[in-house]
């Protein structure tokens, strides 16, 4: 009987063991990055040039593309172990796990695509270490980030016949006063009081401010349907879109993206192609309660798969006002107006 008792203090013992090892074995810390991308066929990246690509993202990523992901634990205690980090990605569910974390941290690589536009989200990752045995386990905080923001493809559609020639009229900045309001922004310091826009300063809890177009500079209003029947479509909307304001920027005009319902882009961001590709890539926006007006544009060009009251009362003021609006439908929807139109089904490139 004797060596029961032995074996009783063993097992206790041992259970004593692995639960102060579980208690040394805390303090780690898990962790994601995006290691690297690979462009996939047709990517934008072939075709941008130098001076472009040296404003962009450390690591832009579009649709279509793959990424390398790196899933990391480090030790800021020395040799640590076994631990293992679990979660999501983009609703993919990944894991990886390791008996040893060394001193300098340890990290597995996964590949990630083709990835489709959008944010990239990490969800429900946890880091999980105990003891050797598995008889303690200990779970830390789950953490939630965005990884990667996956941008629209684009083209240029400058070599096609019919947008060529109305390409020439949206791109040639014309004389202006320099008076007209071109949008709202934040206050900085050094503007005018008299340029603060109270109601929307009210609304936004800060102080908001005027922006007027400066002259002889074209502004090119793209307006997106603000509610795409499908996924696939709202893709398509957000690659035509960012290829028009591709070409825009490209003579030398400025770009706001705009839907109904949702803010416009930011005025002072109307010359960054990597800032109007980042609000396509989160397209289509949830509507505001209060409603954003269109913003004051001098052209305009509609990216929709069916007819917009909002859009429309915009387009029709900018024709009061003297200037081209023309259209593109995805799908085979018919509008009911004489503006330009070209159709555009879901297949890229055009």
């Amino acid at each position: 009987m004797a060596w029961l008792y032995l074996l009783a203090y063993w097992i206790v013992a041992l259970i004593a063991v692995a639960f102060v090892y579980a208690l040394w074995n805390r303090g780690l810390q898990g962790g994601l990055r995006v290691q690297s991308t690979e462009s996939g066929p047709g990517s934008p990246m072939e075709d941008l040039p130098e001076r472009v690509l040296a404003g962009g993202p450390s690591v832009p990523v579009f649709e279509g593309d793959r990424m390398q992901v790196e899933l990391r634990i480090d030790s800021g205690h020395g040799t640590r172990g076994p631990a293992r980090i679990s979660g999501a990605i983009a609703a993919t569910p990944l894991a990886a796990a390791a008996g040893v974390i060394p001193k300098q941290g340890w990290a597995e690589v996964r590949a990630m695509g083709p990835l489709r536009r959008g944010p990239v989200g990490a969800k429900d990752w946890v880091l999980e270490s105990g003891d050797p045995l598995g008889l303690f386990r200990h779970r830390g905080p789950s953490f939630d980030s965005e990884l990667a923001l996956v941008l629209p493809r684009f083209k240029s559609l400058a070599e096609r016949t019919q947008t060529r020639e109305l390409e020439a009229s949206l791109a040639a900045p014309r004389a202006g006063s320099g008076t007209e309001m071109f949008g709202v922004r934040e206050y900085r310091p050094g503007d005018p009081l008299r340029r603060i826009h109270w109601r929307s300063s009210a609304r936004h809890g800060e102080l908001i401010v005027r922006e007027f177009e400066p002259p002889g500079v074209q502004i090119l209003g793209i307006f997106c349907d603000p509610s795409p029947a499908t996924p696939e479509v709202a893709d398509q909307i957000a690659r035509v879109a960012a290829s028009e304001a591709w070409d825009c920027l490209r003579g030398g005009g400025r770009v706001v993206l705009w839907a109904p319902g949702a803010e416009a882009s930011r005025p002072d961001e109307a010359r960054s192609l990597w800032a109007l590709l980042e609000w396509l890539a989160r397209y289509p926006y949830h509507p505001d309660v209060v409603r954003p007006l269109p913003p004051r544009v001098g052209d305009a060009i509609a990216v929709m798969s069916t007819p917009s009251i909002d859009i429309d009362d915009a387009l029709q003021g900018i024709r009061q006002r003297g200037g081209s609006v023309r259209a593109w439908v995805v799908g085979e929807t018919e509008l009911d107006s004489d503006m330009p139109t070209h159709h555009a089904g879901l297949e890229w490139p055009l």
